[in-house]
């Protein structure tokens, strides 16, 4: 026989277990991201993010510490920036020059703006009429409580004969991570580039050129690639990746 003071004790238990397991649901909501390249000519990006259901409140991040020790202001790229939940606009205010706040998302948002990216190197982003490269944490905003979420991404408007390089596993259209850091840990290169690949120590290498000449390019760079590859991996003992 169960007592009345037992059954609220169960009543409550099983109360708390429901919003607890619902609140771990939430928590491994995948984000997804659409990037747009369909302005090459200016060098614009457009980017969508898919909020989940959750909080009335969500809070966007805009990285300042990728790539170099040094903080460095992304947002200066930003052109525009919006919300909406089935077409309608949702209130959005800046907090601060990286960081913003939509309120009225608890059934879920997307999150667009559009990103000016023109800073050629390997500590930059590009889009122009030749290729595309991306150091995915300068243009996509993180969204506050959930940057452990598992996350993907598509890349939609390619230019006719461009292909898509990437260390991120391919998932349906686009690509998957486990997580925001993995996401922007991954850099992407779009074009008409060429390949060469090899398998050595702890899985396969991909080497990618995007240049005039580029096979003799590879005839001449792959071969002290492999090498230091070994190496590297005969002093390390380990490597923290597959490919």
């Amino acid at each position: 026989m169960i007592s009345r003071c037992n059954c609220f004790k169960l009543a409550a238990l099983a109360t708390t277990f429901v919003i607890v397991s619902s609140q771990f649901v939430l928590a491994a909501d995948r984000i997804h991201y659409i990037v747009s390249l369909a302005n090459p000519e200016k060098h614009l990006i457009q980017v969508t993010i898919d909020v989940p259901p959750g909080q009335s409140e969500r809070e966007l991040q805009l990285p300042v510490w990728n790539a170099l020790y040094q903080v460095r202001d992304f947002s200066q790229n930003m052109n525009w920036i919006r919300a909406k939940a089935s077409s309608k606009q949702l209130p959005l205010i800046q907090l601060n020059k990286s960081r913003w706040r939509v309120t009225g998302a608890e059934n879920g948002a997307q999150v667009q703006y559009e990103m000016f990216s023109d800073n050629p190197g390997s500590y930059g982003s590009q889009l122009n009429s030749q290729h595309v490269f991306i150091n995915l944490a300068e243009i996509l905003c993180y969204i506050e409580g959930a940057r452990g979420n598992p996350t993907d991404v598509e890349f939609r408007n390619l230019a006719a004969g461009w292909k898509i390089a990437t260390p991120l596993a391919h998932q349906g259209s686009g690509f998957s991570a486990i997580n925001y850091d993995q996401l922007v840990d991954s850099p992407v290169e779009i074009s008409g580039f060429s390949e060469r690949d090899f398998n050595a120590d702890c899985g396969k290498y991909r080497v990618i050129i995007d240049a005039d000449e580029a096979e003799a390019i590879l005839d001449k760079i792959v071969p002290p690639i492999q090498r230091i590859v070994s190496t590297e991996a005969s002093w390390m003992q380990d490597c923290p990746f597959q490919n």
